[in-house]
């Protein structure tokens, strides 16, 4: 018997707080090598340019397996305007029985948020209340909502090039948080003062340079995932403090970090160390208090399988979804 579990469904089964903190686990075992990730493969229509992607995990001890696909399309829009991208998550166990398929679009930028604000925890200061998020659309809203979970938030500045989205992240946000929304009419006002920075746009430049950014301001780059695309400046990801999630996904997907390195500034080996050693309390976060520092996201798949997990039992405590004989 299979659990499926719809967009509601799934949703209603989220526990933000919680989920950060699972997530920090997560990253943990992946850091100590008790995950097993193959890098994302991404399959693409010649014909028509639509796209499979495929990420698979083995989380050993809890012997889980997990397997997100998504379907996407350059061209295929939303009713509100926003990349229409479609996920689904499956979760089983070792022994070959699959526990649930879920709806996974939402659930793979919560997942991400919530490692971004597990980043933020040990890496921005504890009383960090303005946070500024560039790119409004459903990613960007994850982020602000998860954001204001973990820290004191009273202020939240925004630009998107797109009016109407960022008028429904204010409208989403604002509702969700009850921390008002400012709608900036450039990137660099929307960032000015800020100290907690996210970045979750649809850009293949960067959107921010070193010289808007305070001292000590906490970064999130969330929406570049390939060798060729970035969000951050060169100058920026050359002075900061740069903590990943994953080597080898950030060597094989993160332009971000790796135009600067072909621009000679510095080496493959720049980055402090994975969010997952931050996790394991392998090296003192707070060291890095009064530093500029920059969390690189390109998504891993243990994070679907915590996420999964995560909903999965509280789906099974609501007695939530539907059971199914496959």
């Amino acid at each position: 018997m299979v659990l499926i579990l719809d967009k509601a469904a799934t949703l209603d089964c989220l526990e933000l707080d919680k989920l950060v903190d699972e997530i920090g686990d997560g990253m943990a075992a992946l850091s100590r090598g008790e995950a097993v990730q193959p890098l994302r493969t991404r399959v693409f229509s010649s014909r028509t340019g639509g796209l499979l992607a495929s990420l698979p995990c083995y989380l050993s001890g809890e012997e889980l397996f997990s397997a997100k696909l998504g379907f996407s399309h350059p061209t295929l829009r939303d009713v509100d305007g926003t990349r229409h991208l479609t996920q689904i998550i499956a979760l089983g166990d070792t022994e070959g029985r699959l526990l649930a398929v879920m709806h996974g679009t939402l659930l793979g930028m919560y997942r991400t948020a919530a490692c971004s604000a597990l980043a933020a925890k040990f890496l921005s200061l504890p009383e960090a209340s303005h946070l500024a998020v560039l790119g409004c659309g459903p990613m960007g809203q994850a982020e602000a909502e998860v954001m204001a979970a973990v820290r004191p938030l009273s202020r939240i500045t925004v630009h998107d090039p797109n009016r109407e989205a960022a008028e429904r992240f204010c409208g989403v946000v604002e509702r969700k948080t009850g921390i008002t929304v400012t709608i900036c009419a450039s990137n660099e006002e929307a960032v000015s003062g800020a100290d907690l920075v996210s970045l979750a746009t649809t850009s293949h430049g960067p959107v921010i340079k070193r010289e808007w950014l305070t001292a000590n301001c906490h970064v999130s780059a969330l929406g570049a995932h390939r060798k060729d695309q970035r969000e951050v400046d060169s100058a920026t990801m050359a002075a900061a403090a740069i903590f990943i999630e994953s080597k080898d996904a950030l060597m094989a997907e993160a332009g971000d970090y790796l135009i600067p390195i072909s621009e000679g500034l510095y080496a493959a080996d720049h980055f402090v160390a994975e969010i997952g050693d931050l996790a394991d309390g392998k090296l003192d976060h707070r060291t890095f208090a009064d530093r500029l520092t920059v969390f690189k996201s390109t998504g891993v798949g243990v994070q679907d399988l915590v996420i999964a997990r995560h909903v999965y039992r509280r789906a099974l405590e609501k007695g939530a979804g539907v059971v199914v004989d496959f």
